[in-house]
């Protein structure tokens, strides 16, 4: 019986070899790569601080000082919409003595910290500092707040700690335009919800991209989901940081046929025949159905927890149809309940591979995918592979 514990040279690359074999030759990831802290932290720092990442739809700060908070890999953010309807994300630290600012989410007047009443703009320019008595050296301008590069598309909010990033759009590639049909940036957000795992993070991102599981673990709620013959997982089919699969199957599978549904958007034929199901690297995974729109962001918190924010999108005119919260409440029930399926697959994932005697997995004509996503983990935390 072979010890999988994690070996001194974690980052030696021929602990891997065998992952970067074909994929119905490859081995899985090591255990190892989903429980150890020093292989985490290294993702913190070559995947999670250099990639774009989702935060979320504009509409979830429609107006100036719509604020909330988000903790992104230990860093306090805050995402707040100013006076000039410009969304900034800014380190939630006061530059005095690091408290931590605004809690939660709200409308404000300014940012303001708790500790000693120091105040900021939406621009992050500090303003007022009461009672600091009488200095030379002191100078406003000197303690600003951080402020995090963020860029949209589509509606869609994303954040890069690399200030010599690529800009947003170049990074996503092909994908705004093989996903312009659904217009999301005029789509309005109808339920956002958390859910913690105790599972790494990794596990529910291969999971999204996992069509196998599907017939047996949501049996019950999406039952049989025919796997599209279209080979989208060929990296030569896509130009951008981002997997994609695609599902084909009549109707919608957002809820059960006897129930009523929400009208069809607006799209192409060809586009009404199934589900686009992007993974945007890092953090981020997406639905585009043919009735709504769904998003997923991905926040770890250490090796072997995460927690998953999603939300769901449709035209505004669906969600002022005098029947929308009857018609959507079913929706609802339906995703959570397939949701709390995959967050339970993933943390059943964990506790096997925490075993010390944890064999190597192996990929199957169904996990291409998730091939093509283990060598890319491999690619930025033991290679050197860039944005």
């Amino acid at each position: 019986m072979q010890d999988m514990r994690e070996p001194e040279d974690i980052f030696n690359p021929r602990h891997y070899d065998s992952v970067h074999r074909r994929y119905d030759e490859a081995h899985t990831l090591p255990a190892w790569c989903y429980t150890s802290k020093r292989f985490y932290d290294r993702e913190r720092e070559r995947i999670f601080f250099k990639f774009w990442n989702c935060i979320g739809h504009h509409t979830r700060v429609p107006n100036p000082g719509d604020y909330f908070t988000q903790m992104f890999c230990g860093v306090p953010l805050i995402v707040v919409r100013g006076k000039d309807m410009k969304v900034r994300v800014f380190i939630n630290s006061c530059p005095h003595r690091g408290s931590e600012m605004l809690e939660g989410e709200g409308n404000c007047k300014m940012i303001k910290c708790p500790y000693h009443a120091w105040a900021f703009d939406f621009e992050g320019k500090l303003y007022a500092t009461p009672l600091i008595g009488e200095t030379d050296t002191f100078k406003m301008g000197d303690h600003n707040l951080v402020e995090i590069r963020l860029e949209t598309w589509a509606g869609f909010m994303w954040i890069n700690f690399d200030p010599d990033a690529q800009d947003l759009m170049s990074y996503l590639g092909d994908l705004p335009q093989r996903t312009a049909p659904w217009k999301t940036d005029e789509m309005v957000c109808v339920s956002r919800r958390e859910w913690p795992v105790k599972a790494n993070w990794k596990l529910y991102m291969e999971n999204f991209s996992d069509g196998y599981h599907v017939p047996f673990v949501h049996q019950h709620t999406l039952n049989f989901k025919k796997v599209s013959k279209r080979d989208f997982h060929d990296p030569t089919r896509y130009l951008g940081n981002y997997l994609m699969h695609y599902t084909y199957f009549d109707g919608t599978r957002g809820v059960r046929e006897h129930q009523k549904k929400l009208p069809q958007l607006d799209l192409p034929e060809e586009l009404k025949v199934g589900t686009f199901f992007p993974v945007v690297h890092a953090n981020t995974m997406m639905g585009f159905a043919i009735d709504m729109v769904s998003a997923t962001e991905i926040y770890p918190d250490g090796p072997e927890n995460c927690t998953l924010v999603t939300s769901n999108l449709v035209p505004k005119s669906t969600a002022e149809l005098p029947d929308f919260e009857e018609i959507y409440a079913q929706y609802l029930e339906n995703g959570n309940v397939v949701r709390d399926e995959d967050v339970l697959a993933a943390e059943r994932q964990q506790k096997g591979l925490s075993s010390r005697y944890n064999t190597r997995g192996c990929f199957t004509p169904q996990d291409k995918l998730v091939h093509d996503y283990n060598l890319w983990i491999l690619d930025r935390v033991v290679g050197n592979a860039a944005p």
